[in-house]
């Protein structure tokens, strides 16, 4: 099995350099096993929308079409594809990541009030408060 480094996957999808882009997709194509580590997805969604300026509806569809192809196999897929319900529904795809990774705790401690306005509104379990909130007796 490569491990498939965040270059690998962006040079893939926006082709901006075609020696690079061809040779991903050679690799990618080839049928060899594929893995794509947790990190490299989420530095792979501040790539495209911070560096190439892709909007929320591009970088789904991006992610979309890299989870169906079958040589990839990716670290914690159902986190990823749990993150990007949440990221069409307007959430950082980081933050979406961390709380798709929380299924297990009783909360999720965090001074991002719109994570927690959002998390609030789609009633998520567990749920995503201010770490004072935690504290109170």
């Amino acid at each position: 099995m490569i491990a498939l480094d965040t270059n690998v996957l962006a040079r893939l999808v926006v082709n901006d350099d075609k020696v690079q882009a061809k040779e991903a997709a050679n690799l990618i194509d080839s049928g060899v096993a594929l893995f794509v580590p947790l990190t490299v997805m989420l530095e792979l969604e501040w790539v495209l929308r911070g560096a190439y300026r892709l909007d929320v509806a591009a970088v789904l569809r991006t992610f979309e079409h890299l989870l169906s192809i079958r040589n990839i196999s990716f670290e914690r897929q159902a986190n990823i594809e749990q993150a990007l319900k949440h990221y069409a529904q307007g959430f950082d795809f980081a933050d979406a990541l961390h709380h798709s990774a929380t299924v297990d705790c009783t909360g999720l401690a965090s001074f991002d009030k719109k994570f927690e306005k959002l998390a609030v509104k789609l009633k998520l379990k567990p749920s995503v408060r201010s770490p004072n909130s935690f504290t109170k007796v």
